[in-house]
């Protein structure tokens, strides 16, 4: 029998499985888990704290906030050589600004809350639950058909098999009388668009941190930036024109592994 865990990213159809859950459209699942990677924005957890936890509480559903340092085995820094950046940051190395791809998902959520549930709950054959909804179609059948999402680990997509999209998930969530969630993403995450940039920038708890966390990363890559704009973050000009600059797909995230 597979131990059924829900990966809960934090955002939007996150919550609306956690609605289905509190609803009883969906069973419970034997673990809730949501991966803290010490650098999640602020609003996720008052978000979290004020209504996801609280509302599973009262259907006998714990979630578990799994911290990164205690189960992951790289930081920033990872590869063969323990010298390739690990976030998905912009790149002044070449002739124009590239983008490196990005392991932080993988390492910091996905190996991290299986390490949890291996070493913490003893799991043998297991089912993620992930939240994709069918706007996502495409992502899904990737992050099913990957190697890493074989044998013990295997996926599920609670949203897909009911046929809800997106727009189905926000009216749920308003229908439980929640507000919708805010984007969930690390405060440092280069796939931020500018919108998302503006209100990590107006967050007396996160700005220092973003702050900081870009002076340090250029001591370990001097190439690297969080913006395409190649400049400070406290430099950056989050003005919405600069959207076309930062560009949609340069700023989105394709790993499917945040687990939305």
């Amino acid at each position: 029998m597979r131990t059924q865990i829900w990966n809960n990213g934090g955002g939007t159809q996150s919550a609306a499985i956690a609605a289905l859950i509190v609803t009883g459209k969906l069973p419970k699942p034997d673990l809730a888990v949501i991966a803290d990677t010490g650098r999640e924005r602020s609003s996720t957890w008052d978000y979290l704290d004020a209504y996801i936890a609280p509302a599973l509480a009262s259907v006998g559903v714990t979630i578990h906030r799994v911290r990164k340092e205690l189960y992951a085995t790289v930081d920033l820094m990872g590869g063969k050589n323990g010298d390739t950046l690990l976030i998905p940051a912009f790149t002044t190395a070449g002739q124009d600004v590239g983008k490196l791809p990005g392991y932080c998902s993988g390492e910091w959520k996905r190996e991290v809350i299986r390490r949890w549930a291996t070493k913490e709950h003893g799991v043998k054959a297991v089912t993620n639950w992930i939240g994709y909804s069918i706007d996502e179609v495409g992502r899904a059948v990737k992050a099913k058909n990957a190697k890493k999402s074989q044998g013990k680990w295997q996926t599920l997509f609670p949203l897909i098999d009911l046929g809800m999209n997106r727009g189905d998930c926000v009216a749920l969530v308003q229908k439980m009388g929640w507000p919708l969630p805010p984007r969930s993403s690390c405060w440092m995450c280069p796939n931020m668009r500018v919108g998302e940039w503006r209100e990590v920038m107006e967050d007396d708890r996160d700005r220092p941190k973003v702050i900081q966390f870009d002076r340090d990363m250029r001591k370990l890559d001097r190439h690297a930036w969080l913006t395409d704009q190649a400049v400070p973050i406290d430099k950056a000009d989050f003005d919405d024109a600069n959207e076309v600059m930062f560009g949609r797909e340069r700023g989105a995230c394709h790993s499917g592994l945040c687990f939305v």
